[in-house]
Order: C-alpha cells, then sequence, then structure tokens
C-alpha cells in the first residue's frame, strides 16, 4: 500500500489528535498502525467534558480501530519534514489531502 510511510493526522472520536507514520494498515480487521505517534490533544475539539491535554511523549508504535477514529488525513512531506520530530507548526503550505475515499469510506468498504 502507498500509504505505508505517510505522515498522517488523526483526529480520534474523543476528538484528540495523534499524529505520526503509517507503518501497516489493516482493511480486514478496520485497523491502522502508526510510529513515532504524538498525541496533540484535543486542542478545543470537545465539546463537553474536559479537554485532553497534548502530550510531550513519543510512543513507539500505536495501533487505533475504526471506531476510534473519526478522521483521517494523509499528509504530503519532503524526506527532510519526515525526520523532524514535531512538524505541528511546520504543515502550514506543505499539507494536501489525497484525492480518494476518506479513511470512514474505505472501513466503510465504499469507492471512489
Amino acid at each position: 500500500m502507498e500509504e505505508i510511510g505517510s505522515f498522517v493526522s488523526i483526529i480520534r472520536t474523543d476528538e484528540a489528535r495523534i499524529e505520526g507514520i503509517i507503518v501497516k494498515v489493516d482493511l480486514s480487521n478496520q485497523r491502522v498502525a502508526v510510529k513515532n505517534a504524538r498525541n496533540f490533544g484535543s486542542e478545543g475539539r470537545k465539546l463537553r467534558g474536559a479537554q485532553i491535554p497534548p502530550s510531550l511523549l513519543l510512543h513507539g508504535c500505536i495501533t487505533l480501530g475504526s471506531r476510534q477514529i473519526k478522521d483521517m488525513e494523509i499528509i504530503l512531506l519532503s524526506p527532510q519534514e519526515r525526520n523532524f520530530p514535531s512538524l505541528s507548526q511546520r504543515r502550514i503550505g506543505a499539507r494536501n489531502k489525497v484525492d480518494g475515499p476518506s479513511y470512514s469510506e474505505i472501513a466503510k468498504g465504499k469507492k471512489n
């Protein structure tokens, strides 16, 4: 899959944003594994309850199921940017949505 090795920004269903590098996409089990994952917290997206704070921890690898993912965006970066540990501030202008179905459409088995 061409998504492997791509930088991804995921908004979980609890409104926290996770960013990292895709290492595995398992469509049959509807799961995605992300390495060098960083949690940026809910960043004001939560409408009820306490906001989720960001974390400075860099997780080796996390796996998220389709029920945990609200939105997922693959971000095109240069090779130099991929090696930079915190890209949040540098992504402006480097973000490009990939044409095609959204993650939720893929997980539900829909096509373009």
